[in-house]
């Protein structure tokens, strides 16, 4: 009840829209049942009187005919409004649910995204507000609504015309509430284990169209697929269970209820044939009749939404699983890095409570010096340059630039100073100077494409006839590691960062590229401070000091030059290996 609340709250963004299709919904209604009045009007004092008398009143079927008509045509227009303004309004509410999401998962932390899957994301965000719009506000809504007026107009009539017949139907009511209450409740488990198999099914998906090359490569087909038909197989189990429940509980009582309540109804008036003579009327007959089918038809429509309002609920707990997830407090105040001085006091971290990644780092690094990070996979590398960009914040110690600890400031103005190129470099849609400019007005694409020829890009754009404007793919699948990663550089520099982070930039580059990159950084790290976490012991040789970090610790410390003579180090270690290799 709780998420229907909060679903019924998102009307307030087209309130409007949704009032006049109501409205006009309710007025569709109530000509549509009135109807059977006219009906009843046109057999009792027109068709029997003409057979008995021989004649027909031409004026007075001609009247009734043309209300009759009047309410059938209002109704179609009525509904044909009501429809299209209901439709607006579902897709508006849709819409803004879509911002939010993506809004709000703009702002979540990093850490949130470490266990869900790119996919189950992308299936709450679309899958799960298409089933909202199309289940909840554009079908079930109306159909409540226009259904719930049926039942209550049609069992006034019934009510108005005989009050013990209105009596006998009303006894039958509590037993759908009942049959309704238990299929409820069976149904929402049915329904919620398959929104969770349908977002494994989109998470797997997803997974396996990105790795396409990898699977290929490694000849993994038939693993992939027996894995996907495998959670397939249990969506079709959970959806055939739920199928007979809902054939059980919503196509078989209502239309029972309702021959058994024409049946009570025709043996009723059957034994007020008294003295050869009808205790009702055809015309009245026939109203009850009708009217009953409208009372009990209604009811079983409102059941049968009842499957889609639980799919909506389903899909809006989903949804709103992301809206209450707790977005990074961020502060007010902007740093301003004068330097790029940095240090690090007694910092330790872990991405979990159990196990620490970081265990009391210290060190200071001065303004525009060179800083080498090495160690091997797990030592803690990377996790250094995440806290320094505030990915994540040091459960112990303190981080400061400039003397300024960066938690006392916005990420927004610490990032705005600060370039990163990460190992594996990441394009969008777009061009190359949007990719380099990443949004930023101060980035023309004059400067991208002095950027992009500053980190020896320009073979690059001699390669396109647009340059700078080149179109780029999703990922930037039509260039290649190299060049990838030569556009994520200009993207890093063209803002003039006060601090650079490399981690582990040439690693997927060839031996030509990453000598490109070498000499353009000897020129940008000119009055920067700059940190490369290093695979290749090769790119960190003229770095003005050089960490060794092992199990989440600084081991040793010094100059290239230093770290090689002792012979029982660990960087001396490192190196050795490497020659072998």
């Amino acid at each position: 009840m709780k998420t229907i609340k909060r679903l019924l709250s998102y009307m307030k963004y087209e309130r409007k829209a949704f009032s006049l299709g109501i409205f006009l919904l309710i007025i569709s209604t109530i000509t549509d049942l009135s109807a059977p009045i006219i009906a009843q009007q046109v057999i009792d004092n027109v068709i029997i009187p003409a057979e008995k008398a021989g004649q027909v009143w031409i004026d007075a079927l001609i009247k009734l005919l043309l209300i009759y008509g009047a309410c059938v045509i209002g109704t179609v227009i009525f509904r044909y409004i009501s429809f299209m303004n209901r439709m607006n309004a579902a897709n508006g509410v849709v819409k803004v649910l879509r911002d939010q999401l993506y809004t709000h998962i703009q702002h979540l932390p990093i850490r949130y995204f470490d266990h869900l899957p790119a996919g189950k994301i992308v299936a709450r965000i679309t899958n799960d507000t298409e089933n909202i719009r199309e289940q909840f506000y554009a079908n079930a809504l109306g159909m409540i609504v226009v259904n719930t007026i049926y039942v209550i107009g049609a069992y006034g009539a019934i009510a108005f015309f005989h009050k013990g017949l209105a009596l006998v139907l009303l006894l039958l009511i509590p037993l759908l509430y009942i049959w309704n209450k238990i299929y409820s409740k069976y149904a929402q488990k049915y329904i919620r284990e398959e929104r969770k198999l349908n977002s494994e099914i989109n998470a797997r998906m997803n997974e396996s169209i990105q790795g396409v090359q990898v699977i290929q490569a490694f000849e993994q087909e038939n693993l992939i697929i027996d894995e996907f038909e495998q959670i397939n197989e249990q969506w079709y189990k959970v959806l055939d269970k739920y199928v007979v429940l809902d054939s059980l509980f919503q196509w078989t009582l209502a239309d029972v209820l309702r021959k058994i309540a024409i049946l009570l109804l025709l043996i009723y008036f059957s034994t007020q044939y008294i003295n050869g003579v009808l205790g009702i009327s055809i015309g009245m007959l026939y109203l009850f009749v009708d009217y009953i089918t409208r009372l009990f038809e209604p009811i079983n429509m409102i059941i049968r939404q009842m499957t889609f309002v639980q799919q909506a609920v389903g899909a809006g707990e989903r949804i709103f699983e992301i809206l209450d997830m707790p977005i990074e407090q961020d502060e007010v105040a902007s740093i301003l890095i004068d330097k790029g001085e940095v240090d690090f006091c007694n910092v330790s971290f872990g991405y979990t409570n159990e196990q620490k990644v970081l265990k009391d780092i210290n060190m200071n690094v001065l303004p525009g010096e060179v800083i080498g990070l090495v160690g091997y996979t797990g030592s803690g590398k990377s996790t250094i340059m995440n806290l320094l960009f505030r990915f994540y914040d040091p459960q112990e110690g303190t981080i400061c630039v400039d003397g300024q600890p960066i938690t006392h400031f916005s990420r927004q103005s610490l990032r705005s100073q600060m370039g990163i190129v990460l190992q594996d470099p990441y394009l969008f849609s777009g061009t190359i100077a949007s990719n380099i400019a990443m949004g930023n007005d101060r980035v023309t694409p004059e400067k991208a494409e002095q950027a992009l020829k500053e980190v020896g890009g320009e073979e690059l754009l001699n390669k396109f006839a647009e340059g700078i404007h080149a179109k780029v793919s999703d990922r930037g699948q039509s260039f290649s590691a190299g060049e990838r990663q030569l556009i994520s550089f200009a993207r890093a520099l063209a803002l003039n960062p006060k601090i650079l982070v490399l981690d582990e930039a040439t690693s997927s580059v060839d031996t030509e590229t990453e000598n490109v990159i070498q000499h353009a950084m000897k020129v940008l790290q000119k009055g920067r401070t700059t940190f490369i976490i290093a695979h290749r012991l090769s790119t960190i040789q003229e770095a003005d000091q050089i960490l060794v970090l092992d199990a989440g610790e600084i081991v040793e410390s010094g100059t290239y030059e230093e770290l090689i003579e002792n012979h029982e180090g660990k960087y001396y270690q490192m190196y050795q290996s490497q020659l072998k290799e």
